[in-house]
This record gives structure tokens, sequence and C-alpha cells, in this order.
């Protein structure tokens, strides 16, 4: 019985760990707020975990960082081989189900990977999904511009390319703030699939546009 008390305290501390990193990201983040949080004294916080940094290790590790990485990428492969993003649709794509998938069972990580990880050991993880976003920005552009050119019309404005550009860039804010309103998997995975059919349609009228000036 004693065992599973431990256990269940454990649990409890967690739980609540992850939920006022989330909240708070972890330079705000206070020990006293999770023990409350848990219903638990601070000094028997401390029996199961040295400190903030030891907490937030065990919860928020790299392997769940690379994993973020690894579906990112494999979504942006998958957005790359689509000639026509005006034509994309979510359904269907394994890509983007294989990223839905991990931000639904990891909601308050992803949040905490992209928002609130400053101080920590991945503190790093939101440039890399920035960087990784950039790139796509790229290559898309560049497709165009090639396609474009084969077409006699005229290449990517700079304003538009700008645009472009921070569009993709802004996607990390559209993701932690559908990560902070919705905790249904229903209601993300409906929220994911109407901003990527608004951002790709959008994204492909203004190419479709600039190239015609």
């Amino acid at each position: 019985m004693a065992q599973r008390l431990k256990q269940e305290v454990r649990e409890r501390i967690l739980a609540a760990a992850v939920q006022v990193y989330a909240e708070q990201g972890y330079g705000a983040a206070r020990l006293v707020d999770i023990a409350d949080r848990a219903q638990v004294g601070t000094g028997n916080l401390y029996r199961y975990f040295k400190g903030k940094e030891a907490l937030f290790n065990e919860l928020v590790t790299p392997a769940l960082a690379a994993e973020l990485l690894r579906r990112l990428r494999r979504r942006m492969r998958e957005l790359a081989d689509m000639k026509d993003w005006g034509r994309a649709t979510v359904a269907g794509a394994d890509g983007a189900d294989a990223l839905l998938e991990f931000w639904v069972e990891q909601r308050e990580v992803v949040i905490i990977l992209l928002s609130g990880a400053e101080g920590t050991r991945l503190a790093h993880v939101r440039s890399l999904v920035h960087s990784e976003l950039s790139r796509q920005a790229g290559r898309y552009i560049r497709m165009q511009e090639e396609r474009v050119g084969k077409e006699g019309t005229a290449a990517l404005a700079p304003v538009p390319r700008f645009v472009l550009t921070q569009i993709f860039a802004g996607t990390i804010e559209m993701i932690i703030a559908i990560l902070r309103q919705y905790r249904e998997p229903k209601d993300i995975r409906e929220a994911f699939a109407n901003f990527w059919r608004y951002q790709l349609h959008g994204l492909q009228a203004l190419l479709t546009v600039s190239g015609e000036e």
C-alpha cells in the first residue's frame, strides 16, 4: 500500500508540473506552485525530485524533442512533394496525421518546447522548428519561381517573398495558440485542419497573384 501511495504522489507531482510549465514556462514556474497543484508539501516534493530542473528533465526529454522534429520534417517533406498547395488537404496525408497525433498525445510538452523551455537544455528546440519552417518556405519559393520561370512569368517579388516567409515563421505561434485553447483531440484536429487549409490555400493564392503581376 505504501509503495502504491508513493507512486501516486509522484504521478501527481509530474501531472502538476507539466501543467505549470506549460502555463508559465520553465523560468517563471515555482516549485511551490507545483506542490500546491499536486496537493503535496514543498518539502515532500523534494523527496521525489531534487529541484525544478530535475523535474523538468523527467517530463520534457530530448527523445520527445527529437520526435517532434522528426515528425515535423516528415510533414515538411510531404508538403514539398505537393506541386499545388491550393489543392492540398489534411485528410489522408500521413505526415500530417503523424504530426497531429504527436501534438494531441504530447500537447503540454509541445507547448513547453515551443514557448516555455528557456533556461533548460532544450531551449534551442523552438529555433530548430523555426529554421525548419523557414527552410520549407525557401524551398517552396524556389519551386514556384522555377515554375513561373518556365511559364515566362515574373519571379516572386520581394514583398510577397517577405510575407510568405513571415507566414511560415508565424506558424509556431499558431501551433501554441491552438494547443493552449483546445484539450480534446477532436477539437485539436479540427482546429489544425482548418488552419492548414486556410494557410495552404492562402500561400498558393499569394504566389499566384504575385506571379501574375
